[in-house]
């Protein structure tokens, strides 16, 4: 069976070659790399150098033409088979086939949308972001505020000390006491702590992208922060702003774009003098910034250049600062962008000044020099407001990024080419339905391997410098937070590395206050700069410390506890990859980020009865074109998932290799709400094809924010209170409740009553079908 395979590029149609085989390798969670999220990327292929395909690229074969676009760039594009769409993503040109000295053959890749999400990030880093949105003024009364206050505050400031060992209640140390005024923390010891929805919102608008998924509206995710400590003490700048272009002249002023802040030049080959045009020989283009500021304090200005940060001036007082100077050649494509900040606040009146030098051939053998300038002017004022960009850890957008997906083990994929979901790998196989490819397969060509098991897998954070961490490791022998798994296997061994430090937190005995430490071992303690560090802040809790707002002790009765653990629909839940006993509630955290966000993964890897199944099938273009890698697949009477196709879209032939899937579909293990609850959240995911999910509560005293579900939410159930609550058969751990073989009921201790309801969930497909699963709430 051959297929018509169509490749568009910016809505244009290529031509391609009629025998040109077109191969596409998906795959997202693989047994091969457990800690990353894989794309389509389709072998490179070959299409005509024809009358079609020739202007859609500019005749790139001729580097004499001027063409309009960068072909360095990944152009937007998308497959259809058979007028079908399949994949959206990006389109790079490689390289041109000349036979002959005639152009043949264009050679392109076509890259999935989550490739084409890491080429915009490129090498930026965070601190290159817009956070103003989230920024305050800096002052110890706000400072203080952000400890103490119960507002759900976008930035804090965590109790982590880099000034000295705080203490509490020890007489031997008097001024380092916190619950006394004598040792009050000053508000300039205290680092800021942004939340991570908020990096990722500032990471959506810098790069044009959206972040959907009901994770990143889960307390797990909104209520973690990223500390901001990139040096040894705070120091405040002002917030960074871009240099606002108001008016602009000369005769370049056509390069000022008033609208976004920005100025253009490009390669220029001629010049008009004396309506006559002559060729440029050589030229030269000169940026200089002049600045008129109202104090003497020093500031600083950031050139961006195509994106990029170029070069830093720092100054002060009125003066002429050089940007920068670029050779006319024809590689120039230049759009500059000025960003500034200072010590204090200011407001500084500029004018920036763009001139072009240049030497031109008349046609007649005479040498001509001759110039053009343009200038624009602005103003800009600058606030004393925390100067978030300034605070980021020396971190690239893309290390950030993936560094979150592999702690709480997220997948990414695209809904389109700017519109991308993020959720746990298991919230996203349990969205999978079921498609039996038996009619479709090849069973006398099936190949069943061993699975490739590893023999150790760790999880490990970056090693910490702080003398709270450097004392487990010594008791311990490993990292605090760290996870090996070992098993009796002679495979290889295999590292989830995240980039985040697991900072070990103490919590003075006899109080309720934690604090943390980045200091470094005793004697000394000298503070230090840690590795990125991501922390939880999970509740407003009594105290009674002291701290100090630049002038005045305060005593502090309230504060906002930060750590590694985090109390959420009335489970603890944890940061660690291993079980650790936590520093703040002192018992074990069986929630952690291994046991919710790995194991179900590598459990069903690990089964005795898994194979690695590869089978040759055919698939019809209406099951092909719509079937979503976390769909299960029968064949027969077994069922898998898929770890990696790779589709022919000419011939239609797709390889499978799959994984026997022992996971339930959508089982959902009940839910105990202990005594004094009444709120419960539970995220409503849809599986694929459905487009509204009914949540029928009718036969119970149990209430639904939202009953009628036409997308994913997070459901708020409110549950009357049982004063008879049973309590749960534990294991000999006391870690997990013991639930029956078919996961539908929980054992409990006798001399208990208790009250279940069930609710019924309904899944309606876009087909009309339907699927019923349901809720059951012990109370």
């Amino acid at each position: 069976m051959i297929r018509k395979v169509q490749v568009y590029i910016e809505g244009q149609r290529i031509e391609l070659f009629n025998d040109e085989t077109i191969e596409v390798s998906s795959s997202i969670q693989n047994i091969q790399d457990l800690s990353k999220v894989f794309t389509d990327v389709s072998l490179s292929f070959s299409i005509p150098c024809s009358q079609v395909n020739n202007p859609i690229f500019e005749h790139y074969y001729e580097n004499a033409l001027n063409g309009t676009i960068n072909q360095n760039l990944r152009r937007d594009g998308y497959i259809e088979i058979d007028y079908t769409f399949f994949r959206g993503g990006k389109i790079q040109l490689e390289e041109v086939v000349l036979k002959n000295n005639q152009p043949y053959a264009y050679k392109i890749t076509f890259y999935g949308e989550i490739r084409s999400l890491k080429d915009r990030f490129g090498e930026d880093k965070l601190s290159q972001l817009d956070y103003n949105a989230y920024t305050h003024p800096y002052n110890g009364t706000e400072v203080i505020q952000r400890v103490t206050g119960s507002t759900d505050y976008d930035i804090r400031y965590p109790l982590m000390s880099s000034k000295r060992v705080w203490q509490y209640n020890e007489p031997t140390t008097p001024n380092d006491n916190i619950d006394t005024a004598l040792g009050a923390i000053s508000y300039l010891e205290l680092f800021p702590a942004l939340k991570n929805i908020r990096i990722l919102d500032s990471i959506s608008a810098a790069y044009g992208v959206t972040f959907t998924g009901n994770f990143l509206n889960d307390q797990r995710f909104t209520k973690s922060y990223l500390h901001l400590k990139n040096k040894e003490t705070f120091n405040n700048v002002t917030e960074k702003l871009v240099m606002d272009l108001t008016s602009s002249g000369g005769d370049l002023a056509s390069a000022f774009d008033l609208a976004n802040d920005t100025m253009y030049f490009q390669y220029q080959p001629f010049v008009d003098m004396s309506s006559s045009t002559y060729a440029i020989i050589t030229g030269t283009w000169t940026v200089e910034i002049i600045v008129n500021p109202s104090t003497s304090d020093v500031y600083t200005i950031e050139v961006y250049q195509n994106g990029s940060l170029i070069n830093t001036i720092n100054n002060n007082g009125g003066t002429i600062n050089l940007v920068g100077t670029w050779d006319n050649n024809q590689s120039l494509y230049n759009t500059l962008q000025f960003q500034m900040y200072a010590q204090n606040g200011m407001t500084v009146n500029f004018q920036v000044n763009l001139s072009f030098d240049y030497f031109a051939d008349d046609g007649l053998g005479n040498i001509i020099s001759g110039g053009e300038v343009g200038y624009a002017n602005g103003s800009i004022t600058l606030s004393s407001n925390l100067n978030i960009a300034d605070q980021m850890p020396d971190m690239k957008v893309a290390d950030y990024f993936a560094g979150l997906l592999k702690e709480w083990n997220l997948t990414c994929y695209a809904l389109s080419t700017t519109e991308f979901k993020i959720e746990p790998l298991e919230d996203w196989y349990n969205q999978g339905v079921i498609h039996d490819i038996t009619t479709y397969t090849d069973i006398q060509d099936i190949t069943i391997k061993r699975v490739p098991l590893y023999k150790k897998i760790q999880f490990k954070h970056q090693e910490s410098a702080s003398f709270m961490n450097k004392k487990f490791k010594q008791f311990y022998a490993r990292e605090y937070g760290d996870l090996s798994v070992n098993y009796e296997y002679d495979g290889q061994e295999y590292i989830v590395d995240v980039p985040f430090e697991q900072p070990l937190f103490n919590k003075f005995t006899g109080t309720n206050v934690q604090v943390g430490y980045y200091l470094q071992e005793e004697p000394t303690f000298q503070p230090y700069v840690p590795k990125p560090v991501i922390l939880y802040q999970t509740m407003m809790q009594d105290c009674s410390i002291y701290m100090n707002d630049g002038s005045t002790d305060i005593n502090v009765t309230e504060y906002a506890v930060f750590g590694q653990d985090l109390e959420y629909n009335n489970t603890q839940w944890s940061l660690n990859f291993g079980q650790e006993v936590s520093s703040f509630y002192l018992t074990t955290i069986p929630n952690a980020l291994f046991d919710v966000y790995y194991a179900p993964y590598i459990l069903n890897m690990f089964n005795l009865q898994n194979r690695l199944t590869e089978v040759k099938t055919i698939l019809p273009i209406s099951l092909l074109t719509k079937l979503k890698l976390n769909d299960r697949l029968v064949i027969r009477d077994k069922r898998y998932v898929i770890n990696e196709m790779k589709s022919n879209l000419t011939s239609g032939e797709v390889m499978f290799t799959l994984l026997h899937d022992f996971r339930p579909l959508r089982k959902r293990k009940p839910i105990i709400i202990k005594p004094g609850t009444l709120i419960h959240k539970e995220p409503i995911y849809f599986p694929n094809g459905v487009e509204q999910v009914d949540i029928d509560v009718s036969l119970t005293p149990i209430t639904v924010d939202f009953p009628v579900l036409t997308s994913e939410e997070i459901v708020t159930f409110t549950i009357p209170a049982n004063n008879d609550y049973p309590e749960s058969i534990s294991d000999e751990a006391l870690l997990n409740e013991i639930i029956s073989e078919d996961g539908g009921d929980i054992l409990v201790q006798e001399g208990y009553g208790f009250i279940n309801y069930v609710v019924p969930i309904t899944y309606t497909y876009e087909n009309g079908d339907v699927e019923n699963d349901e809720i059951i709430f012990f109370t």
